[in-house]
């Protein structure tokens, strides 16, 4: 089921290709009997987008998305198939929509399957905020920082720390909860205007806004133990979905 209607033609690019050092063919690998890529896809097919295209050069990886519900009508070039700047693969996939539909888009989505508990909510925020705010040129999925930068050092090669922020750890900077929110791009999604990801060849531009997911929601799977966190945070979210 579609969600809310936009005035807006967008299309989302999922990027999935076959490749991956960390978990070898972790696109399609199982998290709670479903492969990771089609996390992602149904989110996207239940927000407003118009179009989801899965970008993969992996036959395995299109069936499951095929079966997920989006669209795979092409097999991705091998020059975007190692490791490039995610920007192009998305330029590709846009390109290639165009060139079939003869219809231009005004928001390209960047979708990333390793953030497999984005939903289509969190994109329809992200596509109404760009169309009601022509300020921002980007909309973006962000999850709190864990780790505050004033709690960050750089090491020495004798060992020796010096503080990334110049700053001491000392009263009010130990606790957490006085130091200032921050928040950093969690994967789930990057909604870009046409003219910022051509012209300028980015997915968040100079004048970005935030879709805020919550801690839980933005785990994001890298190493093999983010399987079993993974594993450990649908069983949650399956009970109490508001987390």
């Amino acid at each position: 089921m579609s969600g809310m209607k936009h005035s807006s033609h967008s299309v989302a690019i999922v990027h999935a290709r076959g490749g991956s050092r960390r978990i070898p063919f972790k696109n399609v690998k199982l998290l709670v009997g479903k492969p990771l890529v089609a996390w992602c896809i149904e989110a996207a097919k239940a927000s407003g987008i118009d179009r989801v295209i899965v970008s993969t050069d992996h036959d395995g990886i299109a069936e499951a998305a095929l079966a997920a519900g989006a669209d795979v009508p092409f097999r991705r070039p091998a020059d975007i198939s190692e490791d490039v700047p995610s920007e192009l693969v998305t330029q590709h996939g846009i390109l290639f929509h165009e060139r079939e539909t003869g219809k231009k888009v005004d928001i390209c989505v960047t979708i990333q399957p390793t953030t497999p508990f984005i939903r289509g909510s969190d994109m329809d925020s992200g596509l109404q905020m760009l169309e009601s705010n022509p300020t921002f040129d980007s909309v973006i999925s962000v999850g709190p920082v864990q780790h505050p930068p004033e709690w960050m050092y750089r090491r020495a090669a004798s060992g020796a720390l010096t503080s990334y922020r110049g700053v001491l750890i000392q009263g009010d900077m130990g606790v957490s909860q006085k130091l200032e929110p921050l928040f950093c791009p969690n994967g789930g999604f990057y909604a870009t205007r046409r003219q910022t990801l051509f012209e300028k060849s980015l997915l968040i531009g100079e004048r970005p806004g935030a879709v805020v997911m919550s801690r839980l929601r933005s785990v994001d799977i890298d190493d093999p133990i983010d399987f079993l966190l993974a594993e450990v945070v649908a069983a949650e979210l399956a009970k109490n979905p508001d987390l």
